[in-house]
């Protein structure tokens, strides 16, 4: 049983290794974020594929899923659209800071839409988790509009990925985790195509650089990070990795730091240090709770 749980945990840390890449590989990738999110997307669901075939038995429950899988499919397209364009806009660090509040932001989709309870300790995690925000967007904005808005998008992907995450998780003993990927995938992927039509968004004709960087955030992130925090989640606490993402702020803010010499201003780290400690002071009273809340789909 500890050499299961030692093995769970290497593929927690791997995973968010993993997971710790799509900032940076969305900043070398010359397209728009329309474009970036629907090849992230479409080459993700390419790679879970062969997985998918040795489930294909159970192909047909998907179908029974419908509304699940196309509610989750729409949160998770604008998530991708909205946070791949902030990282476009604002700094990698208040991009990811303000994302990894989504726990936050699960809380208070729970209550509004699933009746769920909210504590005392809760709204306090939650007060010093908007204050925080706000701190952040003030020294963005600073900068000029576009920092301010890429923290906007920010909020608004952090808000979209709890939506995924509140949508999907009904579905978690129901139906193969493979099945269950490469349908969100591969449904995502098209409705960004059909956004990215409509708009006119450039979906084609990029730099092998690019379609480089494409296929790497398919494969890393989405293919290898986001399986293994989908695995490693059906045998951990929620919570554990949860807290376990929040790291990928501190790992994306230092290869940013080397890579693009991008460093925050001085204020920006207590506003930051404030913000997590409100999110881990929340997050780790869930696990205490009678009723946990058991979110099967981890994105960043």
């Amino acid at each position: 049983m500890e050499e299961k749980r030692s093995k769970v945990f290497l593929l927690l840390t791997i995973g968010l290794f993993a997971t710790s890449f799509p900032a940076i590989l969305v900043r070398l990738a010359d397209a728009d974020a329309i474009a970036i999110a629907f090849y992230r997307n479409l080459l993700a669901s390419i790679f879970v594929l062969p997985i998918v075939l040795f489930n294909l038995r159970k192909v047909r429950e998907i179908f029974k899923l419908f509304p699940e899988m196309f509610l989750t499919s729409f949160f998770l397209s604008f998530h991708f659209i909205t946070w791949n364009a902030s990282v476009k806009l604002t700094t990698v660090s208040s991009s990811l800071v303000i994302v990894a509040t989504q726990p936050i932001w699960s809380a208070i989709l729970g209550m509004v839409f699933l009746k769920e309870k909210v504590s005392l300790r809760g709204f306090v995690s939650i007060s010093i988790a908007l204050c925080s925000i706000a701190g952040i967007g003030f020294l963005d904005s600073g900068k000029g509009s576009g920092h301010l808005l890429g923290d906007i998008l920010a909020l608004l992907a952090a808000i979209f990925v709890s939506c995924y995450l509140i949508t999907g998780r009904s579905v978690k003993d129901k139906i193969p985790l493979s099945i269950w990927l490469f349908s969100i995938y591969f449904t995502s992927s098209m409705m960004i195509l059909i956004v990215g039509l409509i708009s006119g968004t450039q979906m084609r004709g990029f730099s092998q650089k690019t379609y480089l960087m494409f296929f790497l955030m398919a494969l890393i992130p989405s293919f290898v990070g986001h399986s293994l925090l989908n695995y490693s989640v059906r045998h951990l606490e929620a919570y554990k990795v949860q807290l376990g993402i929040l790291l990928e702020p501190i790992v994306s803010s230092i290869l940013a730091y080397f890579i693009f010499i991008e460093k925050p201003e001085t204020l920006f780290y207590p506003f930051a240090i404030v913000l997590i400690i409100g999110v881990i002071y929340g997050i780790t009273e869930q696990s205490k709770s009678k009723n946990p809340v058991e979110d099967r789909k981890i994105d960043a």
